[in-house]
């Protein structure tokens, strides 16, 4: 399955990154390979999580992590795009994902 990233999505996981790594450079490589293990879940069986209210975009918990996964199915079918990755604190509602 292939993946492929929103630039939003890459600014998202810059960002968190580089917040983790300035108190804990341990606990960012940590998330990181939970981000980018979830991610591959997401893309194994994409359907398999919470769908939003928006058309096609579905979202997936990053397990002990507080962040939020944000995706949706290539029109291809043969992956997934990140659209966003975002802390769970600013996530108010689920079932829509958040502008900025």
């Amino acid at each position: 399955m292939r993946i492929v990233y929103a630039p939003r999505a890459l600014r998202d996981i810059d960002e968190i990154l580089a917040y983790i790594h300035a108190r804990s450079p341990g606990g960012a490589r940590n998330v990181s390979r939970a981000i980018e293990h979830t991610i591959g879940m997401c893309a194994l069986n994409p359907r398999a999580w919470g769908k939003t209210d928006e058309p096609n975009v579905y979202r997936r918990p990053l397990g002990k992590y507080r962040y939020t996964i944000f995706y949706r199915i290539l029109p291809t079918n043969d992956g997934i795009e990140v659209v966003r990755v975002i802390h769970g604190g600013r996530v108010q509602n689920l079932r829509r994902m958040p502008e900025d």
